[in-house]
């Protein structure tokens, strides 16, 4: 990326921020700023000019054109379905230019396969990427997928021709259940809780059914959204080690932890049992279709041969434009900005439950995935029937369970990011009355 773009980058995360009310500093001032010559600066004005984000009046400056987002429309639907990111959050300007350089620059690049386990430079922002959240690993060790729904289509190949077993959690990830499902996957079962797992039981399940994978999401648990504790991610890591199986380390919302000091299971890992998955979907967007896999060294070999046949290689423009947003040090401003918008409204959220259900039992993280626990006596094709009739979306719990398990909870799962946050209380108000209305006597 050429300086004047790197300048005019810098210049809208200052606008988006807030630095920058209506009008821009002077050329000299911001010469100053980004310590540039006024030709870099001038061509970066010019730039953000083309983008139609700033205009200019002669000799008096230039000024930030106010643009209008539709976040705040509201189209009479209380979506609570949906943890992807809204179009609308996304600077789609800048990706638009990001878009331009990289086909600038990498067009030759375009029109050849590229390598199957992924682009170099970018394998090397995401080894960066990982060190800043303490996940050392080999350049080598790392597969670029499309997305994690390919990583964990090619794990499941693994499994299913080695003629192995893979254990899940009772609920879990839909496409995870789908995939056992339609693959026809050898695999066994472990309750978990809204709250926790029962470290006794999920031993006794391994030590008798041994499984040769694990599949969990320690944190941020899709649909329960609760995290597991320090101990219990120790103990599952001696139990990997003890009866030899792979755990595959889910961590789709690593981005959205307000905990720092938080560790993953691949940094706690010594004895290479742990594989780590990266999510991009929610940062970004699910069509970019860019996902990251760590694997331990003896698995590098099959997957990327299963690799290979499914797709040869990870779409290149997504990867190059991937390159281009991360170092013009977007994607870091931009995380932080999708993360602080989606932490408020989380938050309004838990308030307002407080308000309205301080009689049932819900998770209360303020991250994603907020669970309401449902009572048994509460008819569910009611209360989807009701829910439709006043316009509120939910996903269907049922979804989050393998076929023919017994032993399942009746819970909501509400997330926040596609409604907006003036109609939130609104919304938790309906699903409320719905669920009353719902009970049978």
């Amino acid at each position: 990326m050429r300086k004047h773009q790197l300048v005019a980058n810098k210049i809208l995360q200052n606008i988006e921020q807030g630095a920058y009310k209506e009008r821009l500093p002077s050329v000299r001032k911001m010469m100053d700023i980004f310590g540039v010559s006024q030709v870099t600066i001038t061509q970066a004005l010019q730039h953000l000019v083309d983008m139609n984000r700033i205009y200019a009046q002669p000799n008096v400056g230039y000024f930030i054109i106010i643009k209008k987002t539709d976040s705040t429309v509201f189209n009479g639907v209380y979506d609570f379905s949906t943890a992807s990111t809204s179009w609308t959050d996304f600077p789609l300007d800048s990706y638009s230019q990001c878009l331009e350089t990289a086909i600038q620059n990498e067009k030759t690049a375009l029109f050849t396969y590229g390598e199957t386990t992924g682009n170099g430079e970018l394998k090397s922002l995401f080894q960066k990427l990982l060190a800043g959240n303490q996940i050392f690993t080999k350049k080598e060790q790392i597969m670029i997928t499309s997305g994690t729904q390919q990583a964990l289509h090619i794990l499941a190949l693994i499994i299913m021709t080695r003629k192995e077993s893979i254990l899940i959690e009772q609920p879990t990830y839909h496409q995870m259940i789908n995939l056992i499902e339609r693959l026809h996957l050898n695999y066994v079962t472990c309750y978990r809780d809204l709250d926790k797992i029962n470290m006794r039981e999920l031993e006794e399940t391994i030590n008798n059914k041994r499984p040769h994978y694990v599949y969990l999401m320690p944190r941020l648990h899709n649909p329960l959204g609760t995290t597991m504790g320090e101990e219990e991610k120790y103990t599952l890591l001696n139990y990997a080690k003890k009866y030899h199986f792979y755990i595959i380390e889910d961590d789709y919302l690593s981005d959205f932890e307000g905990n720092a000091s938080y560790k993953t299971l691949y940094e706690m890992d010594t004895n290479q049992r742990v594989i780590y998955l990266k999510s991009f979907s929610k940062i970004m967007f699910p069509g970019q279709r860019l996902g990251m896999t760590v694997l331990p060294a003896e698995l590098i070999e099959p997957f990327q041969s299963f690799k290979e046949i499914i797709d040869i290689h990870t779409n290149s423009l997504s990867q190059v434009i991937m390159q281009t947003f991360m170092e013009s040090g977007l994607y870091a401003h931009h995380k932080d900005k999708i993360v602080f918008r989606h932490q408020q409204k989380a938050k309004t959220l838990r308030d307002v439950l407080k308000t309205y259900f301080a009689d049932y039992q819900f998770n209360d993280n303020q991250q994603m995935h907020t669970v309401i626990k449902l009572p048994k006596q509460i008819n569910m094709n009611k209360l989807y029937e009701e829910l439709a009739k006043r316009h509120v979306l939910v996903d269907d719990y049922k979804t989050n369970y393998i076929a023919g398990y017994k032993q399942n909870h009746k819970f909501l799962k509400l997330n926040t990011t596609s409604i907006p946050e003036n109609k939130i209380d609104e919304g938790v108000q309906l699903i409320h009355e719905a669920i009353e209305v719902s009970k049978i006597l």
